[in-house]
Formats: structure tokens, sequence, C-alpha cells
């Protein structure tokens, strides 16, 4: 398969393609394949005909100017804790990315993250077997993005372009760090970036309440009037538009 050799200096276990269907499907083909193996592989691209984000949605990539890569981690945690996996990774991004760049994210249960309240990153979680491949879909150089998306870019927020493929590195770096790490100490780091913990949410069902923790696998805890409620839906909550 010919792939441009773009992003080389991440090393050899790199395939970066001009044009692809999906990278979270490349990097499952290369997991069935190769099995444990296949731990630390990048797999990105400057188009995608199919990228995805959670439940089907479309994920768009301004070629040259955006990052969607894949990467296959190995997580040595018990099973029933990866469901930390997209927090943990959204932590990665706010590290290695914006906030290396001097700037403050937030993250957005379960899987997104957010600068001055826009989207500027979203993440897909796909397990094989003991294999996981963590999606990334990063806004990085773009200047204009549409309205109706709420979003921003990197560039936008700091004035200048910034360095793709450096962000990947950093961003690969610091998700290897925090594989190391008990998922309560990850639980702590996100909650001192989490969005919307002092907010008014509202629940799919309409109920409102603050959200006060999170569940042993990653779930959100909202407290409402009389009960304590564990959510793990992430289109099960929503911010409330009164916050009185």
């Amino acid at each position: 398969m010919a792939f441009s050799g773009k992003f080389a200096g991440l090393g050899s276990r790199v395939e970066w393609h001009e044009n692809l269907g999906s990278t979270n499907d490349r990097a499952l083909e290369i997991v069935l394949k190769h099995g444990r193996d296949s731990e630390g592989w990048i797999i990105g691209a400057e188009s995608q005909t199919a990228g995805r984000g959670r439940k089907g949605a479309q994920w768009e990539c301004e070629p040259g100017k955006g990052l969607a890569f894949s990467l296959v981690l190995c997580p040595r945690w018990e099973r029933r804790y990866w469901g930390w996996l997209s927090l943990g990774a959204a932590l990665a991004v706010c590290s290695g990315g914006p906030e290396a760049l001097g700037l403050a994210p937030s993250i957005k249960w379960p899987n997104d993250v957010l600068l001055e309240g826009r989207k500027v990153c979203g993440i897909l979680i796909e397990t094989r077997g003991s294999c996981a491949v963590v999606g990334i879909g990063l806004n990085v150089n773009e200047s204009a993005l549409s309205p109706e998306l709420e979003a921003v870019s990197l560039c936008q927020l700091l004035g200048r372009e910034v360095d793709r493929e450096q962000l990947v590195g950093r961003i690969r770096e610091k998700l290897v760090e925090l594989l190391e790490l008990d998922p309560q100490v990850i639980a702590e780091r996100v909650w001192e970036r989490l969005a919307w913990k002092d907010k008014v949410v509202v629940t799919a069902s309409g109920r409102r309440g603050r959200i006060r923790g999170f569940g042993e696998n990653g779930e959100l805890k909202v407290e409402t009037p009389g009960e304590l409620l564990t959510l793990c839906d992430p289109e099960g909550v929503r911010l409330a538009e009164r916050q009185d």
C-alpha cells in the first residue's frame, strides 16, 4: 500500500496517507494481522472518505491543515477500566497539544477537548482483543471553520500555524505515559480540566443536576434532586440553558 513520507520523523511505525477511508479502520486491519505487535503504530491521513466520530458521526479534516490519525495501544489495565481510555486520550491531547502551546483546554465528558467552549478535538476509541485504537481528530491550522460546527483551531487562537508532526509526537508520548498511571490518577487530572463541572446540566430524560464525579469505569455522576445518577451515554447530558 502506497503512502506518503510525511511525519517520517516519528519513526518507522508510521503510515501517513494522502487519502484513506478511515485511519481507525486501517489501524484495526494492522491489529487483526499483528495483534499486540501492532502497539505503537500510527496511521494518519490528509483526507478521509469515511472518517467518523462516535455513533457514526462524520469527522472532517482540512487536508494539510488539521490532524486525523489513529494510534494503536495495548493497555495493561484490567479490562473493566478501559472506559478510561477516552478521557485519558483527551487528557493526553490537552497536555501534548493546547497546554504545551500556552492555551487552557477543557475536557467535555467523555471524549472531546474544548478551547474557549468550542470543540478543537474529538476522539473515537475502538477495541479488538487486547488492543485499542485511539482515533484523534484535531483542528490545528484551519483558518476558517463552519460556524455551525461550534469549533475552533489552534491556529485561530494562537495567531500562527503549529507544527503538526511535533503535535503528533507529543500526544503519542503523553498517551504512552498515561497508560502507566492508575485510572484514579487520570480521574483526578481530568476533573481539574472538566468542562461544565460547576454548571447545571440536563440529562436525556430532562432531569437537571450538577456533575459530581466519575464512576469506576469513567461514567459520569450527576446529582439531581433526590438521586445521584450514573450516566454512560455521552448523548445523555447537555449544558442547561438556564443556570439558576
